[in-house]
This record gives C-alpha cells, structure tokens and sequence, in this order.
C-alpha cells in the first residue's frame, strides 16, 4: 500500500486548527481561574465585613440635595421629614417659589407651599436667582411646625439672598392629609455688603 501524502496547505490548516484551540483552552482556563480567585476573594470579605459589623447595627442612610438653575427656572430638593423630601422650584420671571412634598405612603405631591422671594430680595428687569438648601435643626412644636430643611434663594443681580423655612407639619403627612401654607422668611442678608467705617473704629 502507497501512503497518501497529505498536501501542505491542508498541514498548515491542521496547525492553525490545533494553534486556535490551544489559544480558546488557554484563554478559557484562564477567565475560569480568575472568576473562581474572585469569587474567593469576595466570600472572604463577605466573611470579614460580617465579623466587623455587630449584629443589629445599621448605618444611615445618605441623604443628598441637589440644585439646578436655568434662565427662567431654578430647582432644588431638600429633606423635610426622615420619610419625605420637598421639591422646591423657583419661576424667575414672577418670583414665586414653591415647595411641592410628595407623601410617601401615597406618592402623590399633598404638601404645597409658597412665597413671592422679590418681597425680600426686590426686583429688577432681568433678575437672575439662585437657590440651594440646607438642613436645620430647630425647635418645632404643634403650633410651629418646622421641616428639616430650609431653603436659601440668592439674587444674582443685586446679590441680596434670603432663607426661609418649610412650616411642615409630619402629624399630617403620617395621617395623610393635604396641607398647605406659606414658606416664612427666616433670615436675609447681602452677599455685597457696603462697608460702614465709621462702625468699625
């Protein structure tokens, strides 16, 4: 019997086979290796962070505001109760600010609360604002509620900025019942002061 000759470029075909399936075993084996080292290595510290971490405790959650300002427009959020936030927006042009809290339970907006900002920061053609909030911790009573936050609206124009507070009233929020009211002007102030000399001699 002859042998048969195998033609090269068959050979060379054969190699290249056999070179891509040692290639796709090595990577393969490879991936394997490190997703089971990584599955280790967070079960190991799933294990520490549970001896760490005393049964019972929890941590606080985080609480983040944020704010953002456009030419007619200005937005912000702001904590009011441990269980509800308020939405505060402010239309440049009238001036009215208004606090909008959804009820958690209901998730419906049932909080709503307004304030003209140019009866404290004035008025002007093309008055520009701006608006952050910021938590407080005052006293608050039956007959003065007070929310957890309060809201800064700073005139960009004049520099002229003023805070007010959020009469929130938790009792309503808990029992489900629309409340409304007025944001009341805690503090104003100017970031442009004119400097009296004659009071600082």
């Amino acid at each position: 019997m002859a042998e048969q000759q195998i033609p090269v470029a068959t050979r060379n075909q054969h190699a290249r086979l056999l070179v891509a399936v040692c290639v796709a075993v090595t990577l393969i084996s490879c991936f394997t290796a490190a997703y089971f080292a990584g599955q280790s290595r967070a079960l190991r510290q799933a294990a520490a962070d549970a001896q760490a971490k005393p049964a019972g405790v929890t941590f606080p959650k985080l609480d983040a505001t944020a704010a953002v300002t456009s030419e007619k427009f200005s937005m912000a959020t702001g904590l009011v109760s441990d269980r509800a936030e308020g939405l505060f927006v402010l239309d440049h042009n009238s001036g009215l600010l208004q606090c909008s809290v959804m009820y958690p339970r209901l998730g419906k907006f049932l909080g709503q609360f307004t304030v003209n900002v140019q009866d404290a920061l004035g008025t002007g053609k093309g008055s520009q604002y701006m608006m952050t909030t910021g938590l407080v911790d005052m006293p608050s009573s039956n007959n003065n509620p007070i929310a957890a936050s309060v809201v800064y609206v700073l005139n960009a124009s004049t520099g002229a900025y003023a805070c007010y507070y959020i009469p929130f009233n938790r009792v309503s929020m808990n029992a489900n019942r629309p409340q409304q009211g007025q944001l009341v002007l805690l503090s104003t102030g100017s970031a442009d002061p004119v400097v009296d000399r004659d009071n600082l001699r």
